[in-house]
């Protein structure tokens, strides 16, 4: 959004306190987002006492200023930073009241004290500052609103106290006149500067982290991460397969499912807070391929409405059905264990051969149940076991895993282990 910067009034070269406005970056473009801050700048200053303030949006100043019935100005509640906050009492006080209106198509925001210096906010330290509070102004027809407000620039219409239960202004050492009660609110005069911030930059640096992982199945899992997506309308999500001759020509094309049109998870939140989605679903057709995945982002119309890649990831689906397949004991006397990784979901033969191609057993799993066109779901670290026979004699064995994809079952996608095992009587 266009920010322009402009300063209120100075009323004071060494001022007892700050009362600052300061915009925030609301990514909302028929809402304006700020803050009133109030900053001690001397000792002499302490308890947080009233305040009215009078605010506009310079650029709704000049075709006529804030309409009630178009504009909304409101406090979000709970702010404030001065505690107790609640229903202003007539009578007896003791919590801070605050009361946003539209008045004279300007915003009001008048600060009501509690009556006892001990119900009262405290500074402590200068430097330190305190939030009065956060408010909004939006509008109920779509409108735009610029993120740029200000303090009016008319002292009239500026005014702050704080709380004091001794003259502490012109009093001096431990002997100072007792001018003011402890009740009383004491105008800060000229001895507050009133400071109207330029509304922070906005800038679309939302940080991806796009990611995808082969699951078996011949099923790709997406997701992302986003640092904040305030920028952006919503997203979708591309592939290709590689072509392994020129694997830098790729025409990626859209997922119908995956698009923000379809799937209202892939719309933005229009928000600055962190954001993270997960577990979309692609079906792939070919093993020992390489896919790539694009994510694309559309921007809202008030950030140029363009088509942008975000990010580009690659997915190659293994052929390696069975892989990091070894002999937990080689030699061995009496039989030996197999332990592997299944990279999909597929049905399992386990066989022993010797030398001469004869079969000597088939693998057993844990239960002693031989391994025959058995099913394993994907996973790591499965065992098979061999129990040598009597008749068999000393010598190398060809222990073979063979494993088809359920969801294939051509012979030529298929994945076989030969393991040596030495078998000593």
């Amino acid at each position: 959004m266009i920010a322009a910067s402009w300063c209120g009034p100075i009323f004071a070269q060494t001022p007892l306190g700050n009362v600052i406005l300061r915009p925030l970056l609301d990514p909302r473009p028929d809402t304006t987002t700020f803050e009133i801050w109030l900053k001690k700048l001397d000792p002499q200053w302490d308890f947080v006492a009233n305040g009215t303030f009078r605010i506009e949006v310079p650029s709704l100043s000049l075709t006529g200023g804030i309409d009630p019935a178009v504009h909304t100005f409101s406090y979000e509640n709970p702010s404030s930073q001065l505690t107790p906050m609640g229903p202003y009492l007539v009578s007896n006080s003791s919590v801070y009241h605050l009361e946003p209106e539209v008045f004279a198509q300007r915003m009001s925001v008048m600060l009501l004290c509690p009556d006892s210096v001990s119900d009262c906010v405290r500074i402590a330290n200068v430097g330190d500052s305190v939030l009065i509070g956060r408010f909004t102004l939006s509008t109920n027809d779509g409108s735009f609103l610029s993120d740029t407000v200000t303090f009016i620039s008319d002292e009239r219409q500026l005014a702050m106290a704080f709380k004091a239960d001794h003259d502490s202004v012109t009093g001096v050492g431990l002997t100072r006149n007792v001018w003011y009660v402890k009740h009383d609110n004491v105008p800060f005069g000229s001895n507050v500067q009133y400071i109207s911030e330029p509304p922070p930059p906005d800038s679309c640096n939302g940080v991806f982290d796009f990611r995808g992982v082969y699951i078996g199945d011949l099923q790709v899992e997406l997701g992302f991460d986003v640092t904040d997506e305030h920028c952006y309308k919503g997203y979708w999500i591309e592939k290709t397969l590689v072509n392994q001759r020129d694997p830098t020509v790729l025409n990626f094309q859209p997922i119908p499912r995956l698009n923000y049109n379809v799937d209202a998870s892939l719309k933005s939140c229009r928000c600055l807070r962190p954001q993270s989605r997960n577990g979309y679903l692609d079906s792939v057709q070919f093993r020992r391929e390489q896919y790539a995945y694009r994510l694309m982002g559309e921007f809202q119309s008030y950030y140029s409405g363009d088509t942008v890649a975000i990010d580009t990831i690659f997915i190659r689906v293994p052929n390696a059905i069975i892989s990091n397949a070894v002999l937990l004991e080689n030699p061995f006397s009496n039989g030996t264990a197999v332990r592997f990784n299944i990279d999909d979901r597929v049905r399992l033969t386990g066989s022993v051969f010797d030398l001469g191609g004869r079969l000597i057993a088939n693998l057993v799993d844990e239960a002693g149940r031989p391994i025959i066109d058995k099913e394993y779901p994907k996973g790591v670290a499965y065992r098979a076991y061999f129990k040598a026979p009597a008749v068999a004699s000393q010598g190398l064995y060809n222990i073979v895993l063979i494993a088809i994809p359920i969801n294939d079952v051509s012979i030529q996608e298929q994945s076989r282990v030969v393991l040596k095992g030495q078998l000593i009587r």
